[in-house]
């Protein structure tokens, strides 16, 4: 357009005509003497019909397209739900207010999954109202650890079809290209914080003493205040002075007669590692009874003595191990086999030393291990043989077919070879009776991690009683609580820090006080603000709006206009 008009300011030079008087002067327009230049706009037909022309190709070469009033865009928000994201909860619904309108592109309609990182968690919304997906996130709490998001990206994406839109939602930017065509928006920033990370204990003078590490994960110095709090009260607050990234050990005497206490500190952006619950630690005991004879008994003292969580029981009917030399099948209680030759001397067994892939020998070294030629214990078909040497079988695992109880046969007299040198031997020793405390049903309590996953050993069945989750306060009074099928698989501590249990009937199984530990959740030196946009999708445009159906129209009218502007030029210049 302004090119034409430009060509419209230009005149023509005016021709000289002779007549022999001036009256005409007053019938002519002004027009230029000089030549062709700039001097004024001459209102024509011409100009405004290619202008119209102008305007006219304009719109076709837009290639307008407008919305079909039924499209629907979907989208596909998947939230990172690791524990850091609480600190930015608070942006997340300005965040979409704004990517919802960008993903929605031209859709006259849109429906919307609000998903978590963590592929487990249920979805946190699912329709078309904003205020209903906002009063959704209000509820939502992240609490998981760093999750990679692909698998809730691959599941929106199958939601929302190819000509849907999957954005992800986090705190730290994504150095890589996400899969699936998804876009992503970082909204989180470098946060100060200090945390606990960490909590060991041990009997020192007949005391249980604590030990907790606090980190300080700012690059500048930080001042906290802490105390011990009970059921009974609390400590007198103690200041606690960081440099920028160190770390500190807090310790003192777990309350006397108390089951339950709580480290303190002075609360920060990021709350989940502000606070320890603590519980006095009671593993479950493994009893061990021997039946070995006095010239062997030293092979029990000596697992007694070495081997954490066993205990020696009084008589063999309330052991669940019975370390012996004569017995070899296990149907009233687990068995660990010795046996003994009388044989002064005998010479050692030949042959290559081969175990096979198993559990309790993984990793073990038995090259150098020297076995003589002594009595041998038949082994059956369906027993697991864990070192051959030769054609014999060194040792072997043996289960009772009825009572399901095991026994770990040494076939050999373990004296008299040097087999109690051997690390592989207190190894193996020491995973079988591990793997049989694990697999006892008895109370037991530790501390957790947030999130950990349980390995609860119960009754199990179709009669079996449903298992009971109690969330329990500082005084041991029931919060909450939660029921769970016996035969469930999925079990594991809460999201938050606190103090729970799980019983089965009236029993109590398990007992735990859980704790934030995660160290890469708690450290914000890496979050900043980034995006990568949704790009629209040619296809979703297709699909949600509908092209001019009047463009014919409007390449007739182009036409007529261009030959309009061309027929009022040729007839002037012809008139001239």
């Amino acid at each position: 357009m302004p090119a034409i008009v430009l060509i419209h300011f230009l005149q023509r030079r005016a021709k000289v005509v002779t007549v022999s008087t001036l009256f005409l002067l007053r019938q002519t327009q002004r027009e230029s003497t000089s030549g062709r230049r700039f001097d004024r706009l001459v209102n024509s037909v011409p100009l405004w019909l290619q202008i119209l022309a102008i305007l006219l190709v304009t719109w076709l070469l837009v290639q307008p397209r407008y919305v079909k009033a039924k499209s629907t865009q979907r989208i596909a928000i998947v939230l990172d739900s690791s524990a850091s994201m609480r600190v930015f909860k608070e942006k997340i619904a300005p965040t979409l207010e704004q990517e919802i309108p960008r993903l929605q592109g031209n859709a006259a309609n849109v429906e919307i999954w609000i998903l978590e990182s963590d592929p487990g968690k249920p979805k946190i919304y699912q329709g078309s109202s904003p205020e209903k997906m906002m009063e959704a996130l209000s509820k939502w709490t992240p609490s998981s650890g760093a999750i990679e998001p692909s698998n809730s990206l691959r599941i929106a994406r199958s939601l929302v079809s190819a000509e849907g839109a999957v954005s992800y939602i986090t705190d730290t930017p994504v150095e890589y290209a996400l899969p699936y065509h998804a876009s992503y928006v970082s909204i989180g920033n470098n946060t100060e914080n200090v945390g606990i990370t960490g909590v060991s204990f041990e009997q020192r003078d007949g005391r249980l003493i604590w030990k907790a590490v606090v980190r300080n994960y700012s690059d500048t110095a930080q001042q906290r205040n802490w105390h011990l709090e009970t059921a009974k009260g609390k400590s007198n607050a103690r200041e606690l002075q960081l440099a920028a990234g160190r770390l500190t050990t807090l310790q003192g005497s777990f309350p006397a007669g108390e089951q339950r206490c709580r480290i303190v500190m002075s609360a920060d952006a990021f709350t989940l590692d502000d606070s320890l619950p603590m519980v006095r630690p009671k593993p479950k005991p493994l009893m061990v009874f021997s039946t070995l004879a006095k010239e062997s008994v030293r092979l029990s003292d000596r697992m007694l003595t070495s081997f954490p969580n066993l205990q020696e029981a009084t008589n063999q009917s309330t052991a669940d191990l019975v370390v012996t030399s004569t017995e070899t099948t296990p149907s009233g209680s687990h068995l660990i086999v010795f046996p003994t030759d009388r044989a002064s001397s005998r010479p050692y067994l030949t042959g290559n030393i081969v175990a096979p892939k198993h559990i309790l020998t993984e990793g073990l070294n038995w090259q150098t291990l020297l076995v003589r030629e002594s009595i041998s214990i038949p082994h059956d078909k369906a027993d697991d043989v864990l070192l051959w040497q030769g054609n014999r079988a060194l040792i072997y695992l043996r289960r009772h077919p009825a009572s399901g109880n095991k026994a770990l046969v040494f076939n050999f007299d373990i004296q008299k070879s040097n087999a109690l040198k051997q690390p592989a031997a207190a190894v193996l020793l020491l995973r079988f009776c591990e793997q049989l405390r694990n697999e006892k049903i008895a109370p037991e309590t530790r501390i957790t991690e947030t999130g950990e996953p349980l390995e609860l050993t119960r009754h199990r069945g179709e009669k079996a009683a449903a298992l009971t989750i109690s969330t329990l306060g500082l005084d041991g009074t029931t919060l909450k609580t939660e029921q769970r099928p016996a035969n469930t698989s999925a079990l594991s501590a809460p999201d938050t820090p606190g103090f729970f249990t799980i019983s089965q009937g009236d029993e109590t199984l398990f007992t735990s006080a859980t704790y934030f530990a995660d160290t890469r959740e708690a450290d914000f030196s890496n979050c900043s603000i980034d995006d990568l946009p949704a790009s629209t999708m040619a296809t979703a445009v297709d699909r949600h709006t509908r092209d001019d159906h009047l463009w014919r129209v409007w390449t007739c009218l182009t036409l007529a206009a261009v030959t309009g502007a061309w027929y009022f030029t040729k007839t002037k210049a012809t008139e001239e």
